[in-house]
């Protein structure tokens, strides 16, 4: 009885350490990444500047990753809501956000606490610039025209802008600051439903996306005021940037356009992180993204880690700094240690 006794135990023993090197052994695996399809999210609607460079642009990348990378809008408040959602998942670099520069000034426009000090770059893919446009029977056919009827009539002419920090609200913040003048802005997602407005002349002026709106520039369905930038597009070739128009507007230029990026929660395992930037410089550098840039006048960049962490901080600092001086702002850059520019 005692020796089996004695044989059960040491069996009993045998069984727990076998068990005990198969855990061990399944601890050192680790799981490659990735391991299963990635979400991505985007932070503006449907047809905007922000959808359709993320969308070019993500197809090569799956081909890299060997995944699938399933793309959705999710619009609302300036991107905010699709900022807090990709916040809210995990830092296991599953959830992608597409976006472009706006959370550096949420802060300051009492939009968010979230900025992009809260997420890694993967890539920064491109940098473009607004245009000023107007129905294509408008009265407004210069610049000078429409700072004039402005002036004439302030907070009249109603302005389309894609939320509270969008680029068609930065434009009316410059205006305000460099020529006195006010608008009635009014709302909007994104860039696709300020064209839908526009071309139903719901809107007298916006500002849009080079690459948004040059096709219907080109094709006349509207009219272009002014490129807010300091040179020629050769997307729109015609129309005027602004510091040709006038001089004055050249400091300001330094940091007026957006940029569209790819973007991780920070805390991102390393590995991801490396992987997902791999992938998108392959996309970058992919041929049918190399020529949509230059079909709708965008920058290239492809820039991601430090430089372009140094590249949203100054844009930051311009961008801030020029709002709240334009009245725009809710709290000063201060509150949120933002240098002024050169500082």
């Amino acid at each position: 009885m005692l020796f089996h006794t004695k044989k059960t135990c040491l069996l009993l023993v045998m069984v727990l350490l076998a068990l005990l090197v198969v855990g061990c052994g399944s601890g050192e695996k680790k799981e490659q990444y990735p391991s299963k399809n990635i979400n991505g999210i985007i932070a503006w609607g449907a047809g905007g500047g922000t959808d359709q460079v993320s969308r070019t642009l993500t197809p090569a990348a799956e081909k890299a990753l060997g995944k699938t990378i399933v793309m959705a809008n999710k619009t609302g408040a300036t991107g905010a809501i699709a900022t807090q959602n990709v916040f809210d998942q995990k830092a296991d670099g599953y959830t992608l956000m597409f976006h472009a520069e706006n959370p550096q000034i949420y802060p300051i426009l009492g939009i968010s606490k979230l900025t992009y000090d809260d997420f890694e770059p993967v890539l920064i893919a491109t940098q473009g610039s607004t245009v000023i446009v107007v129905p294509k029977d408008s009265p407004y056919n210069t610049f000078a025209d429409l700072i004039k009827a402005a002036k004439a009539n302030p907070g009249q002419i109603s302005i389309g802008i894609s939320g509270v920090g969008g680029q068609p609200y930065v434009t009316a913040a410059i205006l305000k600051k460099m020529e006195g003048v006010t608008f009635n802005q009014v709302a909007y997602d994104g860039d696709g439903p300020l064209t839908t407005a526009l071309l139903g002349k719901q809107l007298q002026v916006s500002g849009l996306a080079v690459g948004a709106a040059s096709q219907y520039i080109k094709n006349g369905d509207l009219k272009a005021l002014a490129i807010m930038a300091n040179k020629p597009n050769p997307s729109i070739p015609n129309v005027p940037h602004i510091t040709q128009i006038d001089a004055k507007y050249n400091d300001v230029m330094k940091a007026s356009g957006f940029f569209y990026g790819v973007f991780v929660k920070k805390g991102t395992p390393e590995d991801a992180l490396k992987k997902l930037r791999d992938a998108f410089q392959v996309a970058y550098k992919d041929p049918k993204f190399q020529d949509y840039m230059q079909k709708n006048g965008l920058t290239p960049m492809g820039i991601t880690g430090d430089e372009a962490k140094k590249y949203m901080k100054e844009w930051q600092s311009i961008v801030a700094w020029m709002i709240h001086d334009a009245g725009g702002a809710k709290e000063s850059p201060e509150k949120f240690n933002i240098p002024k520019p050169g500082k």
